[in-house]
């Protein structure tokens, strides 16, 4: 029985080859700026991308949508307590509730890159039927502090819709009672007072995450950019891909109503892949992994895990699937967790997601070894072997 189900396993792992070598040719293009992004089970289908309906404060005042008998609400208060509490200058903030996001930002102009992301280009178009001011250059394009507001929706709206149609789920806010709040403050002391006002926490030098469990419960994120300038350089771009990779650890976090700690390799490995697929030269480690391992500071990691794996250096997966915190991990099984998790989406999107699906039953309280069994057929062992063969067949000579 156990080699019959291997055998299904392994014909699926080869009938999908035909699938990644059509999400390869659709990503060259990306490069290329031919193609905009695309659904992840189709890979020559554009990704529906869901803008309207939306509510912005600086809209209203501006008279670019009808004003509302309507308030934002924030931590589970109008956003003008928010704002009252921190002590932020009226003239410094907007915010805008989108279909799946609440955004808060006192980020100001700045200058968007066509090489920030392999999407950039058709992320500012679609800020044209939001009817917002933006300078096309040659190389990018110059945007006001209220235009950025809206790019940081259409770039969180887009990341929703990948993941969405990735996992196949159409619930409201992929489950969770209400919408993801996002926290993008200009300087490090309005993140610092924000934290230590609401919910506390010694280290918030970086991004942070919070889950609040009183019902109905919430899941944000809030960040600084002077913080991420520091780290990465100045410039819209670290600031998207930080915002990209921890967008994508709330979004598998409230993935059918967050109750449950994910697994560490598949949390980052997942950050990573997201913020990948903007820009590889701009990679994310979360404040407990602490440095950016060594072996993954170079862009191109494929070379570097083809290198580790052919050495046989890589530790299997089956001695740390286990993990539950991010800091548990090494450096090398950090980046490792990436190549998994990208070769499982781009290869296997359906068992992939059959894989996530009672993740979040705690009845059953599945490992990730039970997960990868039920999705797969097969061990971590084996099916940490075929990623094996798979990169030292596709990535050698990268």
């Amino acid at each position: 029985m156990a080699a019959a189900r291997a055998r299904f396993a392994g014909g699926a792992l080869l009938a999908a080859g035909a699938f990644a070598v059509s999400l390869a040719r659709a990503q060259e293009e990306h490069a290329k700026g031919g193609v905009d992004d695309v659904n992840p089970r189709a890979p020559t289908t554009p990704l529906k991308i869901e803008l309207a309906p939306y509510y912005c404060t600086q809209c209203v005042k501006e008279k670019l949508i009808p004003e509302e008998q309507r308030t934002i609400n924030l931590y589970r208060a109008p956003v003008a307590n928010l704002v009252a509490r921190l002590e932020i200058d009226e003239k410094e903030w907007m915010a805008v509730q989108t279909p799946h996001f609440v955004i808060f930002s006192t980020l100001q102009d700045t200058n968007v890159k066509y090489s920030d992301s392999v999407f950039a280009r058709f992320d500012l178009e679609r800020l044209k039927p939001l009817k917002m001011k933006v300078q096309f250059g040659p190389e990018g394009a110059k945007v006001d502090a209220h235009a950025r507001l809206h790019l940081y929706q259409v770039r969180l709206e887009r990341l929703y819709a990948h993941f969405s149609a990735l996992t196949n789920n159409t619930k409201p806010n992929l489950g969770m009672p209400t919408p993801y709040e996002i926290y993008l403050f200009r300087d490090y002391t309005q993140h610092h007072a924000f934290v230590d006002t609401y919910f506390g926490r010694g280290q918030d030098k970086g991004g942070l995450q919070h889950h609040d469990r009183e019902m109905p419960n919430f899941i944000l994120f809030t960040t600084a950019e002077s913080v991420i300038s520091e780290r990465f350089g100045k410039g819209d771009g670290s600031l998207a891909n930080h915002v990209m990779h921890n967008g994508a650890h709330v979004l598998i976090d409230g993935y059918n109503n967050y109750y449950r700690e994910t697994p560490a390799w598949l949390e980052e490995g997942l950050g990573h892949y997201y913020e990948r697929r903007e820009n590889i030269r701009i990679n994310n480690f979360c404040c407990s992994e602490g440095k950016p391992p060594t072996e993954f500071i170079k862009p191109d990691w494929e070379t570097t895990i083809f290198s580790i794996v052919r050495r046989d250096k890589d530790p299997p997966l089956v001695q740390w699937c286990e993990k539950k915190q991010p800091g548990e991990m090494t450096g090398i099984e950090n980046g490792l967790s990436w190549g998994i998790v990208r070769w499982m989406v781009e290869t296997e999107p359906i068992r992939f997601t059959k894989m996530l699906e009672p993740m979040d039953d705690l009845k059953l309280n599945l490992s990730s070894a039970q997960l990868v069994d039920q999705a797969f057929g097969v061990s971590v062992s084996v099916l940490y072997q075929r990623w094996r063969d798979y990169v030292l067949q596709e990535w050698a000579g990268r």
